[in-house]
């Protein structure tokens, strides 16, 4: 098959069809005002990426609760002062092509020390259960904001180090209650947020997951207790997993996808969709997720998500259409807050 056909083929999920296999992935803008509303530069960038030909478009890091927010420029959805900016973002989305959008939500946890304006830095060993139910909460309620806003439904951001990963990380939590221990018991919160979502916005409405594929070590009792957590996702009705891992953002041109070992040896012990991401810059690289393979007769995912080709050239697809790779070289200077006093605002210095 075509690189051009595999991209284009329509992609139905539990609770959401995507019109193509390529998704933009969340990427923080570091744009936001201080007090977490959008800034319109962030506005204009879903616009554009709505004519981008993208299946999905995953917006940016938005934190749920003041306590989590996990730098200064993140945007927030913590209450409904915050619906306008997420209308404006889902206005300016499907403004062209009427691509789906999903809202990406997160909590900081340990991040927010030095970022959340003083208030108490919420860790998976200090929290006490009142405090875990209060975040709990905190992600329905801002799932249901989304929701009113337009968004076709949310993303958990529970990979690199932000609270629901902390959670599920053993070496960042030693609880030894309920919320500790096991794969299923660290991953209890995540399990709560995902069901307290379905109460506040229906059984129907979308609703995805970021993990990361490995540890630090990438070790097999890790990929053991994931495999266990994606099988109890797909048994609770989650729609699909993006799999990144511990070293999400690296420099350079990699050889291949960073995590394509990870997520093929996941694919073959889950019936969850999974999402690529990570490093996918050649039409090759989503051949290689997207091509069934040949000893199991699936594609090792069902989608391919790219994050830092989009800020260098926000029509990468039409790209990797003709065979071209992308031009985003890995520099990673778009990590880092942007200067919204320069005109024109410019993500990437790289930019096509």
């Amino acid at each position: 098959m075509k690189i051009s056909e595999l991209i284009n083929s329509p992609l139905t999920l539990r609770n959401i069809t995507l019109p193509g296999r390529i998704a933009r992935s969340a990427t923080e803008l570091f744009c936001s005002f201080p007090d977490g509303h959008v800034h319109p530069y962030e506005v204009e960038t879903y616009r554009e990426l709505s004519s981008s030909g993208a299946g999905l478009l995953i917006s940016a890091h938005t934190c749920v609760s003041p306590e989590g927010r996990s730098n200064k420029w993140q945007n927030a959805a913590w209450s409904d002062e915050f619906l306008g900016d997420c209308r404006d973002i889902v206005k300016a989305a499907k403004s062209d092509k009427n691509v789906p959008i999903v809202l990406q939500l997160g909590h900081g946890g340990m991040k927010g020390e030095g970022n959340n304006g003083g208030l108490p830095v919420l860790t998976p060993d200090n929290m006490t259960h009142e405090q875990i139910r209060g975040v709990v909460r905190a992600f329905g309620a801002a799932a249901y904001l989304a929701k009113r806003a337009g968004f076709d439904g949310v993303e958990l951001h529970g990979a690199h180090m932000y609270l629901l990963s902390q959670c599920f990380y053993a070496e960042y939590n030693h609880r030894t209650d309920g919320y500790g221990g096991s794969p299923l018991n660290r991953f209890r919160i995540t399990r709560e947020v995902f069901e307290e979502i379905k109460l506040r916005c229906g059984k129907d409405f979308p609703v995805l997951m970021k993990i990361n594929g490995d540890d630090r070590e990438n070790t097999a009792e890790y990929h053991r207790g994931l495999v266990e957590v994606l099988n109890l996702c797909f048994e609770l009705g989650m729609d699909a997993a993006e799999i990144s891992g511990w070293s999400s953002a690296r420099r350079g041109v990699p050889e291949k996808p960073y995590f394509l070992d990870n997520i093929g040896a996941l694919s073959r012990e889950t019936s969850l969709p999974l999402i690529a991401v990570g490093g996918v810059r050649r039409g090759e690289d989503i051949a290689a997720y997207l091509a069934p393979a040949e000893d199991v007769g699936k594609p090792a995912a069902c989608a391919v998500s790219m994050a830092r080709p989009f800020l260098q050239n926000p029509h990468v697809i039409k790209d990797l259409e003709k065979g071209m790779p992308s031009g985003c070289t890995g520099c990673c200077a778009c990590f880092g807050p942007l200067d919204v006093k320069a005109q024109p605002i410019v993500r990437c210095a790289h930019r096509k």
